[in-house]
């Protein structure tokens, strides 16, 4: 879909939630000469909280890398480094079928360090 940034943000977050929450979605602006990639943000409370900066999950080793990993995906996608993103992806998507590194965003138990430990044992040896 293509649509304005707060249209996009609310569809974006809508979908997020239905899939398990804002550490699993990435998220992507294109403009014509730049492009961000990022995770997806929830809604803005007061007005001066326009995006989620995860204070709340700040140094607790319980943060959920995926969306941010699956970001960096796209990124090196638009880049045309497909064969890098997909190796990334691949690793990602893989680790997210062990349970015990499951964050606790998506009921799981696991930690940030375990998760991306599960990652790396998902990429291929060079």
């Amino acid at each position: 879909m293509v649509m304005p940034n707060l249209y996009g943000n609310i569809i974006n977050n809508v979908c997020a939630g239905l899939v398990g929450g804002p550490g699993l979605v990435p998220g992507a602006n294109y403009g014509h000469d730049y492009a961000v990639f990022e995770t997806v943000v929830t809604p803005p409370l007061p007005p001066q909280a326009t995006r989620n900066t995860g204070k709340s999950i700040a140094n607790r080793n319980i943060a959920n890398p995926t969306a941010t990993l699956l970001a960096a995906c796209m990124m090196l996608d638009h880049l045309r480094l497909h064969n890098h993103a997909s190796t990334i992806r691949q690793a990602v998507l893989a680790s997210l079928d062990d349970p015990r590194t499951h964050t606790p965003d998506i009921g799981g138990q696991g930690t940030t360090s375990g998760a991306i430990q599960s990652i790396i044992s998902h990429l291929p040896r060079a």
